[in-house]
């Protein structure tokens, strides 16, 4: 079922809910340049539905689509780490009692500093998830000073993706390992040792922060465990990751 709700500066937060409404929630945060139709998040809704639990995937206000792959580049220029914490309010208020959230990449980080302030976050999963939302490129400040954004390639649509200033140091106002030090609710890493975009060592980061942590490092896997948009069904690597996953949120939610 599709709905939508105001999120950060009444900007829309578009979101699909899978499973039945009386079911315990986990709520699906996207990364950066993702989206929540992008590749595996539909699969993994229906995983987690289809094992009794309610899966809720969703844009975040401000991630630059809004009627199609990245057509509002403005916006997502926009984005910051606060935003969404405000986009997850917003969807949180649409679930009554405890939820779980699983974040990939940039919304791992987004789970785990909302989770840490939110206690009715009873667990988070994490996928390739970021320590830090205080990433600098080398070349940032010649990039700020010329353009007053930064541009990152998105090789998948051949778009230079910018991101304002501010977002940067937005960024820095926040502390993933922090949080994850906060946690109170189980925590459940998972990583690939073959991940080129978030390296594996933020992991490690994570689970130093939090020695309660759950690991499981799946071995060859990259940052999205060989899922591609379009989706071209589930990899030996995103079974492993799901493997774990569902029966976490299970162990973890009540009346799952």
């Amino acid at each position: 079922m599709e709905f939508q709700i105001e999120g950060s500066d009444g900007r829309p937060v578009r979101a699909v809910r899978h499973g039945a409404t009386t079911a315990p929630a986990v709520l699906i945060a996207h990364g950066f340049k993702g989206f929540k139709d992008w590749g595996m998040f539909p699969w993994v809704a229906d995983r987690l539905a289809e094992a009794g639990l309610q899966a809720i995937r969703f844009d975040f206000s401000h991630n630059g689509v809004e009627a199609s792959d990245f057509d509002r580049l403005d916006l997502f220029m926009l984005d910051t780490a606060s935003r969404h914490q405000v986009d997850l309010d917003a969807v949180a208020r649409t679930i009554q009692g405890p939820f779980g959230i699983l974040g990939h990449s940039r919304g791992g980080g987004d789970a785990i500093l909302y989770a840490a302030r939110e206690p009715r976050v009873r667990a988070v999963a994490t996928l390739a998830a970021v320590a830090s939302t205080d990433a600098r490129p080398p070349d940032l400040d010649a990039q700020l000073r010329e353009n007053g954004f930064y541009a990152y390639p998105n090789a998948r649509t051949k778009q230079l993706m910018p991101v304002a200033r501010h977002a940067f140091e937005d960024g820095a106002r926040h502390s993933v390992a922090q949080s994850a030090a906060a946690l109170t609710c189980p925590l459940l890493l998972v990583h690939g040792d073959a991940d080129g975009s978030v390296p594996p060592a933020a992991q490690a980061t994570l689970a130093r922060a939090q020695p309660a942590a759950e690991l499981l490092t799946i071995e060859g896997a990259g940052h999205t465990f060989g899922a591609v948009h379009p989706f071209q069904g589930p990899t030996p690597h995103l079974e492993a990751a799901m493997a774990r996953i569902v029966p976490f949120f299970r162990e973890q939610l009540p009346s799952a």
